[in-house]
């Protein structure tokens, strides 16, 4: 008997569960364009692909007295070559309840910087094919390594959650050829705080501060070197010019992110929205995000439509025309060598802005108590000097409508 309930005991004590999505894209209009959910994959290969939100996930739970739980959280999906397998631990955590609403974390957790920041890769949590890219696609990861502090509490008719998190991140981002660079986060903090009442309305604020650094490789420093010889040149105004390209070449600084979120569920109807500002200073990465979604739903099917922005904080940079004034100096054919360096510069600054608006229909069909089959069509707008949401994209202006099939499901208790 006591074999028997000590058994019983571990059951109740290890529950492991899994999400999946089996997913299928179709694109048109931006040519050689690759769609790419967010900057931790490497994008589309060709029009029609499976592995932009195809992803299989497994979490095991360990719950063995109520002062004390923890989980870890695996997810299969589409990653560059090269990427470590631990990047596909999402969660790896034990927690402690010093008091009934007091929670402690220590080892790998999500901030909570979105409405959506543990259930991003959990298709089955959210009516869309997908978080709005505008809004979610820049975030290569969801997971700090360190420790985070949660306080819960009930004030009037409304519960209140804050949570407090600090550590450091490992992580890798995608080049416009789906090339893997590793990008590292230090001294982080990061605070949640979110407000839901009995009506319906959820309400949150997060604040995000980190130090980061992305290894960019040797050809960002051999193009640094470059421009900084150029601008060593006696020419007047010339090393104000090359100045601003050299700033954007980004690869390493602080970081801060704010936004607000809320989401409405009335009945029939639902709202989602959220809007953020990323400060990422003298480079091209910052900018403003917002995407507003309203939904119906009918019995089993959801209706939804939901529209998107994100706008780069600071002009792109401007390449200088500099072959007619140095070619007294250097000669027309190292004039044009010149040139084109600072147009290379110019580009290379460019393909990491995000610039593009977006507005999408879908429909999500319950099809059975754990499966949703949904169906969605987006129109992207990419503007001039703004693609850095796409495999191959360059500093064209461009169009792309993305039709999307998904399955998304769930198993375990």
């Amino acid at each position: 008997m006591a074999l028997a309930g000590a058994a019983q005991a571990d059951e109740q004590a290890l529950a492991i569960s899994g999400f999946g999505t089996v997913g299928l894209t179709s694109q048109a209009g931006a040519g050689d364009w690759g769609f790419q959910r967010n900057s931790s994959q490497p994008g589309a290969r060709s029009s029609l692909a499976v592995s932009q939100d195809s992803r299989l996930g497994v979490q095991l739970n360990w719950n063995p007295h109520a002062s004390w739980d923890g989980a870890m959280q695996i997810v299969g999906a589409q990653r560059p070559a090269g990427t470590p397998l631990g990047e596909s631990v999402e969660w790896a955590y034990v927690g402690y309840r010093p008091l009934p609403d007091t929670r402690i974390r220590v080892g790998r957790t999500s901030p909570d910087i979105f409405l959506y920041a543990d259930s991003r890769n959990v298709g089955y949590a959210f009516a869309w094919a997908r978080p709005p890219v505008d809004f979610y696609g820049f975030a290569p990861g969801t997971s700090v390594d360190g420790i985070d502090l949660e306080q819960r509490w009930t004030l009037g008719d409304a519960n209140w959650r804050a949570r407090l998190t600090a550590g450091s991140f490992t992580t890798s981002v995608t080049d416009t050829n789906g090339s893997r660079l590793p990008l590292r986060g230090r001294d982080i903090i990061g605070l949640g705080i979110t407000r839901e009442d009995n009506a319906g309305l959820l309400l949150k604020a997060s604040y995000f501060r980190s130090r980061v650094r992305v290894d960019a490789g040797d050809d960002v420093q051999q193009l640094d070197q470059g421009l900084q010889q150029l601008a060593a040149l006696p020419v007047p105004g010339l090393s104000d010019s090359i100045a601003g390209l050299r700033e954007n070449l980004w690869t390493g600084g602080s970081v801060s992110y704010l936004a607000l979120g809320a989401q409405y569920d009335l009945g029939p109807w639902s709202f989602v929205a959220e809007g953020s500002d990323l400060k990422v200073p003298r480079s091209p990465l910052g900018g403003r995000r917002g995407y507003l979604s309203a939904g119906y739903r009918v019995h089993d099917i959801t209706y939804y439509a939901l529209a998107s922005r994100v706008k780069p904080d600071r002009p792109s940079a401007a390449a200088p025309e500099l072959a007619g004034s140095l070619a007294p100096l250097l000669g027309a054919q190292a004039a044009a060598g010149a040139q084109q360096l600072v147009d290379y510069a110019a580009a290379a600054v460019a393909v990491y802005r995000f610039d593009q608006s977006t507005i999408g229909v879908g429909l999500r069909w319950d099809c059975t108590p754990r499966s949703a089959l949904k169906l969605q069509v987006d129109r992207f707008d990419v503007h001039a000097n703004g693609a850095a949401g796409w495999r191959n994209g360059d500093t064209r202006a461009a169009g792309d409508t993305l039709v999307s099939l998904l399955l998304d499901f769930v198993w375990g208790p």
